[in-house]
């Protein structure tokens, strides 16, 4: 097992960016109904805060150059650990330049594609904001939680992760949960015919606020894929939900924390009870469901 605590390479998942075909659409679905903070909007994306970082979520129209997932790493000499071990393994890795920094409000990045072709920004001192976040719709949202990624080759972009220091909490089938810091996960990979983010999930308060949330979306005529829920694995409690474009935005609560003993990765298997022990199960997205 990695001790990330001693040597740690990365810090957070810090920001989601996303290319759409309804930005006006999608935009009042981030702000409005799910409860993110719209600022600004420059080079074409439009921008939203969900904690004290100056933005978590963008949505662009250039699909040539798609989306991407910003890890944060923890220095400089990390940061160049990163590229080294990305290149041994034989993944391409590319220097951002200056304009491209600036669009995604960072001081420095690497640009790098996992065996699935996720875009991955490693970058470094992501802006903060000076200013409260403050939401136009009280969801009780208080950070940005982490993100499931869709995976067509596990094997492949489950060692690029190692690279970056991220080790397996648990196992439900192939579905890997990866812990970067003392959380169960941050990042899980759903095996999938494509590639792509599934979902970018956001904390908020306690289990009053996905109880609020979900009702709020029921009278809100907008889709809820999976939940109220509480995966077996992590025992977070979660909400899916569902926006134009196929957008899948997530409420979650309660993780399970670990300690830093070394400590095997359990194996579940792939059926309902895994993904929910609650009962809840999707029946639209193939990646969040299980057979009978």
């Amino acid at each position: 097992m990695n001790d990330w605590r001693a040597t740690p390479l990365i810090h957070s998942v810090c920001y989601v960016r996303l290319a759409v075909s309804e930005p006006s659409a999608s935009a009042r679905f981030v702000s409005d109904i799910f409860g993110l903070q719209r600022v600004a909007d420059q080079d074409g994306e439009i921008s939203f805060r969900s904690d004290d970082r100056f933005r978590t979520v963008s949505l662009g129209t250039d699909s040539a150059e798609g989306g991407s997932i910003g890890i944060e790493a923890w220095d400089e000499t990390a940061l160049e650990e990163i590229g080294r071990r990305l290149r041994e393994f034989g993944f391409v890795v590319k220097e951002a330049t200056e304009s491209e920094c600036r669009r995604r409000y960072v001081q420095s990045a690497l640009f790098a594609e996992d065996a699935s072709k996720n875009r991955i920004d490693l970058v470094l001192r992501p802006a903060r904001s000076g200013r409260r976040y403050f939401p136009a719709r009280d969801a009780g949202i208080v950070q940005f939680h982490g993100v499931g990624l869709r995976t067509n080759d596990h094997l492949r972009d489950l060692a690029f992760w190692r690279a970056l220091g991220a080790e397996v909490s648990d196992w439900v089938g192939d579905i890997a949960y990866l812990r970067i810091d003392e959380l169960h996960h941050r990042v899980a990979l759903y095996p999938s015919q494509r590639n792509g983010l599934l979902y970018a999930a956001f904390e908020v308060e306690a289990l009053d606020q996905i109880m609020q949330n979900s009702y709020f979306m029921q009278e809100s005529q907008i889709k809820i894929v999976q939940g109220p829920g509480r995966e077996a694995v992590s025992r977070q409690i979660f909400l899916h939900v569902e926006g134009p474009d196929g957008l899948i935005f997530s409420y979650v609560n309660g993780m399970a924390e670990l300690d830093d003993k070394p400590r095997l990765a359990r194996q579940f298997p792939l059926v309902p009870s895994s993904l929910c022990d609650w009962g809840s199960e999707s029946k639209d997205v193939p990646e969040l469901s299980a057979p009978g």
